[in-house]
């Protein structure tokens, strides 16, 4: 059973996943998580460090990115508490998750997201039952009640971040979430986590077009060459010719 809503829930992450790869593949990422996990059970809660990872996919629609995570986290938190007629002893282990996340680039390099999934969580619970004494013999018969369990717990997690990126590989986070495991116990963590992304290539842009031509040199004016042989612009008028030399004066008489 614990296959198949498992599997239930990685149809529904791959099914969004296969609608947005028809629009922009964006990264694989994977992150190292610390933080701190408040487990609560019998009415009692234990705060503990935390530590674990994530790896997902992203898509990019516009702006607006979806992909399916698998997470992995361990706080080993315990809640001793009593219970009735003895002390219960209930310890959390590893947790796993699977789900989608979605969120919106409020930025080119920080998204805002938030996430919803399927966790396993194990857990141990030792029952400390009260001595009782049962009439019967003259100094009481002793009875005992203990018990101990150790199982695997299935729930739900929801939780929201934020994501900046650093570059184009690297990526720090912040981010809060909070599982339910239906048995009487859920958890409440607050981690920090740095992680690297495995980005798409980016196509190298188009080379610059060529620069033009440079323009061609003014064709040279047009001349006229005048009588006298001296060349001047065609829009010039020639020099007047010089006016011709006077006349010899006449020869003197003889008398």
């Amino acid at each position: 059973m614990k296959l198949v809503r498992l599997g239930a829930v990685a149809a529904a992450a791959l099914l969004a996943s296969q609608t947005a790869n028809a629009q922009a593949f964006r990264d694989v990422h994977a992150d190292a998580n610390i933080g701190v996990d408040r487990f609560y059970s019998e009415g009692n809660h234990d705060d503990h460090f935390g530590w674990g990872g994530e790896l997902g996919v992203d898509f990019d629609i516009g702006g607006f990115v979806v992909g399916p995570y698998g997470s992995f986290w361990n706080a080993r938190n315990e809640n001793i508490t009593r219970d009735g007629p003895g002390v219960a002893h209930r310890k959390s282990f590893e947790e796993w998750s699977l789900g989608l996340r979605a969120g919106a680039l409020i930025t080119p390099a920080t998204l805002l997201y938030g996430k919803l999934g399927w966790t396993i969580n194990e857990q141990r619970k030792f029952f400390d039952a009260d001595p009782v004494v049962t009439p019967g013999f003259p100094n009481g018969n002793p009875a005992f009640g203990d018990y101990y369990n150790h199982y695997r717990t299935r729930g739900w997690q929801v939780g929201a971040g934020v994501q900046q990126n650093l570059g184009n590989m690297f990526y720090v986070k912040g981010e809060g979430r909070y599982s339910n495991y239906r048995t009487n116990s859920s958890s409440l963590a607050f981690l920090l986590g740095a992680g690297v992304r495995f980005a798409a290539e980016e196509a190298a842009p188009p080379p610059p077009p060529p620069p033009p031509p440079p323009p061609l040199p003014p064709p040279p004016p047009a001349t006229q060459t005048c009588p006298d042989g001296t060349v001047i612009l065609a829009t010039e008028a020639c020099p007047a010719p010089p006016p011709p030399p006077p006349p010899p004066p006449p020869a003197p008489e003889r008398g």
